[in-house]
């Protein structure tokens, strides 16, 4: 269970109108007792995504009762009622909307019981199973890691936890079946993992470790229902979302683009689970801080938002985001770095392209940027271990005061290629998206782009794996 309650602050570009509801209806009321707390107010929240939104605010009288109530009925989900202290319990909003709920502050769980809400108490009956199969199953597994347990013992241990397991499995399946059609029922079988052959060998008679992985992303949403908007508002989706793209797919470009297309394909079995399968992927990747993920974020925005399937930002936002996009496209790793005609001290004209070295360090500096300051004496080290390599330096100067850039030059005895535009002739801000400095790019001897916004060290790594290959 998440603790904190915070409203979510999506990207305002990007998420503009995902949290559109649709409520209509026959209205709702939560009657609510709870034992040990008066005088004093409560929140109904509820779960989207990864996050949990506030609805609405009561007052608790003097014996701990309250009542959440409206005309409109809720969407169904996963909902809190959170008290002071931000101690909170969970109930499940559904088809039924009228029932009534009472506990102990501070003993939820345990006391928890239900009026007109056999799916809540389905819900309840089933943490309380859970604690007793903790419980049975805690020493089970200390015992197990423990150092000085035989194998024979370990074997019996092992058969325990099997046992613990199947139980869960069978109490699972029993309230799947008896709410085939319930939310709850619905969590359940969405957090299932997914149906899985026996390994076959290969030639060598080791398993086919491979023909799993494969089978095991493939079938990783068996047990989703992409049609089904109410797993939006619980906890479920968005983890199982996560999980997918960020430690099942191989985080290579390519790979998570490839499973981005087929699984909106399959959100699209409902335009809410859609708009937040969507989302989820261009936010996710373009704020991620692995090199090269850009590309998702840049395919997702040319595939999605500059088509006109996303229907929920402004056209100005729109816009904004697509000219992200377009910014970035021609940076990506594996493009030809864009031209740049830059000056050299002596004032003549001199282009990336037509530097001929096996790598090249293109380096936007400033000479007064502190950062820069740090980055730039390890640079020159750099450059005395790998220049006789077959590595240059393009150091690309940022600054419009040409003279405090030569002073720095010649003071600091550095001898790479040095250039300068001081009025932006050659755009070079735009064409490489230069927000702060340093900026380094590696180039291959095509001028391919094989690493960008990295450091010195990293820079030398990654040239010395190249060369071995």
């Amino acid at each position: 269970m998440i603790m904190q309650l915070k409203k979510l602050f999506y990207s305002a570009i990007i998420s503009a109108g995902i949290l559109g509801c649709a409520f209509a209806g026959k209205g709702y009321q939560i009657d609510v007792q709870v034992a040990g707390v008066s005088d004093t107010t409560s929140f109904l929240a509820y779960h989207f995504g990864n996050r949990q939104y506030i609805l609405d605010t009561v007052n608790v009288d003097s014996e701990g009762r309250f009542r959440f109530a409206g005309d409109e009925r809720l969407d169904p989900g996963m909902y809190m009622v959170v008290l002071p202290g931000q101690k909170f319990f969970e109930i499940i909003v559904d088809h039924n909307q009228h029932f009534s709920v009472s506990a102990v502050m501070d003993n939820f769980v345990e006391t928890m019981k239900f009026e007109n809400s056999p799916d809540n108490e389905a819900f309840y009956n089933y943490m309380r199973f859970i604690s007793t199969m903790n419980e049975l199953g805690g020493p089970v597994r200390a015992e197990l890691q423990d150092p000085g347990t035989t194998e024979e013992r370990k074997a019996e241990l092992r058969n325990l936890l099997s046992e613990i397991d199947t139980q869960v499995k069978a109490k699972q399946e029993e309230i799947i079946e008896a709410f085939p059609d319930g939310l709850f029922g619905r969590i359940l079988l969405a957090q299932r993992e997914p149906p899985m052959p026996e390994a076959p060998l290969r030639e060598d008679g080791t398993p086919d470790n491979e023909f799993m992985y494969q089978t095991y992303k493939q079938n990783f949403w068996h047990f989703m229902d992409f049609a089904d908007d109410r797993l939006l508002r619980t906890p479920i989706f968005h983890s199982k979302l996560n999980h997918f793209f960020t430690r099942v797919i191989i985080q290579i470009p390519d790979s998570i683009i490839a499973e981005a297309d087929r699984i909106v394909e399959k959100a699209r079995a409902h335009p809410e689970v859609f708009k937040y399968v969507v989302f989820f992927i261009t936010n996710t990747f373009e704020r991620s801080q692995i090199m090269g993920m850009d590309a998702v974020f840049v395919h997702m925005v040319e595939n999605y938002y500059m088509t006109g399937e996303v229907d929920w930002v402004t056209p100005d936002q729109l816009e904004r985001i697509a000219e992200r996009a377009m910014a970035l496209k021609p940076l990506l790793i594996g493009n030809i770095a864009p031209e740049i005609i830059m000056f050299t001290p002596d004032r003549k004209p001199l282009s990336l392209h037509d530097v001929e070295a096996r790598f090249t360090l293109l380096y936007f500096w400033d000479s007064e940027c502190s950062h820069c300051k740090r980055q730039t004496p390890k640079l020159k080290e750099f450059y005395q271990r790998l220049n006789p390599k077959g590595v240059e330096i393009f150091a690309a100067n940022t600054e419009a005061d040409r003279q405090k850039w030569l002073d720095y030059v010649n003071n600091n005895n550095l001898t790479w290629i040095h250039v300068n535009d001081p009025t932006n002739q050659s755009g070079f801000r735009d064409k490489y998206d230069i927000w702060a400095t340093p900026l380094l790019f590696l180039l291959d001897e095509d001028k391919r782009i094989i690493a960008k916004r990295i450091t010195v060290e990293q820079a030398e790594e990654i040239i010395l794996r190249e060369m071995q290959n």
